[in-house]
């Protein structure tokens, strides 16, 4: 091969090679330059005002969304079909599906000529959160519907390894409201009871003596009324249950029950006892076919009763009552027409439930 074929091979290659970088620049140009693009038009996008859909679900608080449908007039009749052969029978037919809970429960007590200042309750719906209420902060007298916040408290003692379940612990000189109740108390169990017996007897029975003896081994009655705001407080003045008075309000109870409910397997065995509470009576009294779990409370002039139903969907329910059947602060004995009224109340608040929640 002479020189000048040789010059002329070399310069071809070299010229071959400058264009093949040239194309590789201007190949990696181009692609940064799509990117760049596709960046501001990400951007542009991203400040280009929202639909107002868009906007709107933004907006919505995250415990808002997503709403169960609201339940048809259609399946509410048929609800009120379905029940109206009890509802005629216990005389107690109200506008179920067109009225509000504080609305039927009104209509009701204008109906008895029961004043409404004499009736106080807070309802919520677990499967929805739905929630009701009527002179929820007014104060009303507790009665022993603080056994169980106070059995809860000692539960948490035994869960955090403080207490023992099956230890029987000296009740011979516990504090007591009646020394007869007391004495026999402490000749039934030889002068000891473990906390699973004081469980049993303050709810079940709703005894006072070993409510006495669980409160000691939390520090006494007064410490253990310092801790209930553990599961709650109102907002009213009266923040959780009063000491001095015991007064309380719907707005605390139902937070115990919120509580309480949230926490069903650690406090099982309160769960038990309050659902083999005073069967037939309270909020038991028209309901027979559905599980309750309740704590009922009567002192003089009050007859109260705080449940977990377990209704299709389940809901919790604070009901406190006054002055009913003619009760006074001087009574001693539970007023028949006034338990009956009590059970009455529980009905129709159920029944506004099935109707309009299951």
């Amino acid at each position: 091969m002479s020189r000048k074929t040789v010059m002329i091979t070399v310069a071809v290659f070299a010229s071959l090679c400058l264009l093949g970088f040239a194309f590789l620049f201007w190949a990696e140009q181009n692609k940064a330059g799509e990117k760049e693009a596709v960046k501001k038009i990400d951007i542009v996008k991203q400040s280009e005002p929202k639909s107002k859909e868009e906007q709107t679900d933004a907006a919505k608080p995250a415990e808002e969304r997503p709403k169960p449908a609201a339940k048809s007039p259609e399946d509410k009749q048929k609800v009120m079909e379905a029940d109206g052969p009890t509802m005629d029978a216990l005389g107690l037919r109200y506008d179920y599906a067109n009225q509000s809970l504080p609305q039927v429960i009104q209509t009701y007590l204008a109906e008895m000529g029961i004043d409404q200042s004499q009736i106080a309750f807070s309802y919520k719906d677990l499967t929805s959160g739905q929630t009701f209420a009527m002179n929820d902060t007014q104060p009303m007298t507790a009665g022993s519907t603080y056994k169980l916040p106070l059995n809860m408290l000692v539960v948490d003692e035994v869960a955090a390894g403080k207490l023992s379940m099956d230890e029987r612990f000296d009740i011979t000189h516990t504090t007591f409201e009646y020394r007869g109740e007391h004495d026999n108390y402490v000749g039934a169990f030889n002068g000891a009871m473990s906390i699973s017996d004081m469980q049993e007897y303050s709810l079940v029975y709703s005894e006072n003596t070993p409510a006495y003896a669980l409160a000691e081994r939390l520090g006494g009655m007064d410490k253990a009324y310092e801790m209930f705001s553990r599961y709650g407080q109102s907002k009213a003045d009266v923040k959780t249950i009063s000491r001095e008075n015991n007064k309380t309000t719907t707005d605390y109870y139902i937070q115990v029950l919120e509580y309480l409910s949230k926490n069903q397997e650690k406090y099982k065995d309160i769960l038990y006892y309050i659902g083999e509470s005073f069967p037939g009576e309270y909020y038991k009294r028209y309901l027979r076919d559905i599980a309750i779990y309740q704590k009922p409370g009567y002192v003089r002039e009050a007859l109260n009763v705080d449940a977990l139903v377990m209704e299709e969907k389940p809901y919790i329910i604070a009901l406190y009552t006054a002055y009913l059947g003619g009760s006074t602060e001087a009574s001693d004995e539970i007023s028949g027409v006034g338990i009956d009224q009590v059970g009455q109340i529980a009905y129709v608040i159920n029944e506004w439930h099935r109707v309009n929640m299951n």
